[in-house]
């Protein structure tokens, strides 16, 4: 069936147009808000609401930007590592007698 003179050129402009709206509204959606490790240290209750996000669904949002930055502040204001706690001053026991 032979087309109208110009109406080729109007479906094609229509397919790009079509397609390329498409392409917006499906495409990933932007990131959320991000935060770098000093705003989650100084503010304890975004971090803990960001970390429970992240622990809920730790397969597609465990290396966004905000998950690691949230658990790397969690990290320097919780105990931190064994190696830069300070020594427990434990008192010590008497030395135990052998039973000769």
């Amino acid at each position: 069936m032979p087309f109208r003179p110009g109406s080729q050129v109007r479906r094609i402009r229509l397919g790009i147009v079509v397609t390329s709206c498409t392409v917006v509204a499906c495409g990933p959606a932007p990131d959320r808000e991000k935060h770098d490790v000093a705003y989650y240290r100084q503010h304890a209750v975004e971090r803990d609401r960001q970390l429970a996000v992240c622990t809920n669904d730790p397969a597609s949002l465990g290396r966004s930007r905000d998950c690691v930055n949230a658990r790397e502040a969690a990290r320097l204001e919780g105990i931190g590592s064994l190696r830069t706690l300070p020594a427990l001053d434990l008192p010590h026991s008497p030395p135990k007698k052998s039973g000769k």
